[in-house]
């Protein structure tokens, strides 16, 4: 039993160790990703309250993007991407009462509970999106001992495709209570121009790597911006 304490408290640390340098590239910004599911009836208010918050967000201090996407072929499914100069920055809009008012009216409209993700950017970009472009949120969960080669993988799949034709906006963050879970967001010109990078070898290598060495379904989810 004493090995066994050493041996887990043994990868702790490794993978505390491995993680610290890559928490510092951008330390400033504050992210999150939120997910929401309203009830298919409720689709048109939600997607109204959605907007009004977006808004008043946008024009809050130390905004530096919030936008708000619809589930492609579920409608009724939404997401929220929104970056803040700082963590009190974005505390200040979450305790602030648009958002107060956004959240109570949105509250009965759900179908599951609202699900915010806190999270640091890997690797952040300040672009955003517009009208008729494709928008893709994975989630991507590596497992402690493999979290530096899936930092490696995704970095690289990351730099490699933000170079592909009709790449727009393309990075990742981290959960900050759970630093292996990522979200890699992503936004293309077209729906074309994405399936082409996704069938691309470095995406198949990518996906391929990955598989090997996350702890739970790779969870890609498509949008469009609102």
């Amino acid at each position: 039993m004493h090995s066994l304490l050493k041996l887990v408290l043994g990868v702790l640390a490794l993978t505390v160790a491995l993680a610290q340098p890559v928490w510092a590239q951008d330390e400033g910004v504050a992210f999150a990703v939120t997910y929401i599911e309203v009830t298919p009836s409720s689709t048109e208010r939600a997607i109204n309250l959605l907007r009004a918050q977006a808004e008043s967000s946008r024009a809050a201090t130390g905004n530096l993007r919030f936008q708000i996407l619809q589930r492609i072929g579920r409608p009724n499914h939404f997401a929220i991407l929104d970056a803040w100069e700082s963590q009190e920055a974005r505390d200040r809009d979450t305790a602030s009462a648009h958002t107060r008012t956004f959240r109570s009216s949105l509250e009965p409209l759900l179908y599951s509970p609202y699900d915010e993700r806190p999270s640091n950017a890997i690797m952040g970009t300040s672009a955003a999106g517009g009208d008729g472009q494709v928008y893709a949120l994975t989630h991507v969960d590596f497992i402690p001992p493999a979290l530096e080669e899936g930092l490696a993988l995704v970095e690289a799949f990351v730099t490699a495709s933000r170079q592909a034709p009709g790449a727009i906006d393309i990075g990742v963050i981290a959960q900050n209570n759970r630093r292996n879970h990522m979200t890699q967001f992503e936004i293309w010109a077209s729906a074309e121009h994405r399936i082409a990078n996704a069938a691309s070898a470095q995406g198949r290598h990518y996906r391929t790597e990955a598989y090997a060495r996350i702890g739970a379904l790779y969870d890609e989810r498509l949008y469009r911006g609102l």
